[in-house]
C-alpha cells in the first residue's frame, strides 16, 4: 500500500505538468461562430481538471464572424496603446468590438464596445488597462488587477474603477451538439475573465455597477478558441437602467477552412512561396513583429508551433497538402491558407 501511495504522489506533478497551456488569446481570424441559445441553462461553475461539459441543447440563432484589424488613427487616439481590434459582426449588422494591446505576448484590454439591448456601451480603459496576462498561459494561472477609465451608455457617461480577475481554471472534455457542421467533442482548457466595475456619473460616485464574466474554451490539440460565453450586467438605478445580456458562441469548424489569401493581402501581409516546398517566408508590409506562428492541417490538428520573431520557418517535415498558417503579431492576428507540395 505504501508503495502505491508513493507512486501516486510522484505521478501527481506529472499529471499537473501535462495540462495543455493556452497558446494564444485570440480566435482564428475569419472564424464563424454560431450564436446559440440553450433549452436548459448551462452550468459552468465547476473548476479543476478532468471535467466534462455536455452542452447538447444548443439552437443556433445567428452567426458571428471574427475579423481582426490594426487600429485606425481614430481608434488609436480613443483607445491608446491598442495593437489589435477584434470585430464580431452578425447578420443583424450588430458589431461588438474588443480593443487589445498585445506586447511580446502580454495581452491587455484597452476598450470594449458592446451592444446591450440595442444600445451600445463603450468601456475605455484609458486610465488603467485590463491585464489578461502573458501567453502561453498554463492551467492554474491566476491574475488580479485594477482597471479604470471612462464609459458611455444610453443617457449616462462618466468614469469607472474596478477589478479584473483572470484564471485558467478548468480543463476537460467539451461536448457540443451538431449545429450544422458536425458535433464537437474535444479536450479543452478554459480561461475565465471577471470584471467588477463601479460607475461614476452626473458627479455622483458609485452611481451604478457593471459586471462581466467571460469563459473561453480552447481546443488542446489545435489551440483554437472553440466556445465562449459572456454575461454582462449593467445597473444604474438613478436613471432606471437595469439590463443584462448573455452571449454564447460555438465555433463552426468548417469556417476555418474558408480563409482566403485576399483576407490577408488586404492587410499588407503575404506568404511566399505558395505553394511551398521547404521554407515558408512571411512578409509584413507594416511595421509589425511576429509573436507566434502555428500551422494547422485540414482536420484542425496543430502540426507546427513557433513562439518567436521568425519570418522564415521550415515546413520540410510536413506532408503534401493544404494547411493554415495562423500568425500573431504585435499589431494583429492573421490566418493564411498554404499549399505544401
Amino acid at each position: 500500500m505504501k508503495t502505491k501511495l508513493l507512486y501516486l504522489f510522484l505521478l501527481l506533478p506529472v499529471i499537473i505538468l501535462a495540462q495543455t497551456p493556452i497558446t494564444n488569446y485570440y480566435s482564428v481570424p475569419g472564424s464563424h461562430f454560431a450564436l446559440v441559445t440553450s433549452g436548459t441553462p448551462i452550468d459552468q461553475s465547476a473548476t479543476g481538471t478532468d471535467l466534462t461539459w455536455n452542452f447538447n441543447t444548443f439552437t443556433q440563432t445567428d452567426t458571428d464572424i471574427d475579423t481582426y484589424t490594426a487600429p485606425n488613427g481614430a481608434e488609436l487616439s480613443t483607445f491608446p496603446g491598442t495593437t489589435t481590434v477584434l470585430t464580431v459582426a452578425n447578420a443583424a449588422m450588430e458589431e461588438n468590438k474588443i480593443y487589445t494591446a498585445n506586447v511580446a505576448g502580454q495581452v491587455s484590454i484597452t476598450g470594449i464596445s458592446r451592444i446591450v439591448d440595442g444600445n451600445n456601451i463603450v468601456l475605455n480603459y484609458n486610465t488603467t488597462n485590463a491585464l489578461i496576462g502573458t501567453f502561453p498561459m498554463s492551467y492554474g494561472t491566476t491574475n488580479s488587477g485594477t482597471v479604470a477609465g471612462t464609459f458611455t451608455y444610453v443617457a449616462a457617461s462618466g468614469t469607472f474603477t474596478g477589478t479584473i480577475d483572470i484564471a485558467v481554471d478548468a480543463s476537460g472534455t467539451l461536448n457540443i451538439n451538431n449545429l450544422g457542421e458536425g458535433a464537437y467533442s474535444g479536450a479543452v482548457t478554459r480561461l475565465k475573465t471577471m470584471q467588477n466595475l463601479s460607475l461614476t456619473a452626473f458627479s455622483i460616485p458609485n452611481i451604478g455597477t457593471a459586471t462581466q464574466t467571460t469563459y473561453t474554451y480552447y481546443d488542446n490539440s489545435t489551440g483554437m478558441l472553440v466556445f465562449r460565453t459572456t454575461d454582462l450586467s449593467i445597473s444604474v438605478p438613478f436613471i432606471g437602467i437595469n439590463e443584462s445580456v448573455t452571449l454564447m458562441e460555438s465555433l463552426l469548424p468548417l469556417s476555418t477552412l474558408n480563409t482566403t489569401e485576399d483576407n490577408l493581402n488586404s492587410n499588407g501581409f503575404s506568404i511566399v512561396p505558395n505553394p511551398v516546398g521547404d521554407v515558408l517566408n512571411i512578409h509584413l508590409n507594416q511595421k509589425e513583429t511576429i509573436r507566434s506562428i502555428t500551422v494547422i492541417d485540414m482536420s484542425g490538428r496543430q502540426v507546427l508551433s513557433i513562439n518567436d520573431h521568425l519570418t522564415s520557418i521550415s515546413v520540410s517535415n510536413l506532408k503534401a497538402g493544404i494547411y493554415f498558417a495562423n500568425i500573431v503579431t504585435d499589431k494583429g492576428a492573421y490566418s493564411k491558407k498554404i499549399l505544401k507540395k
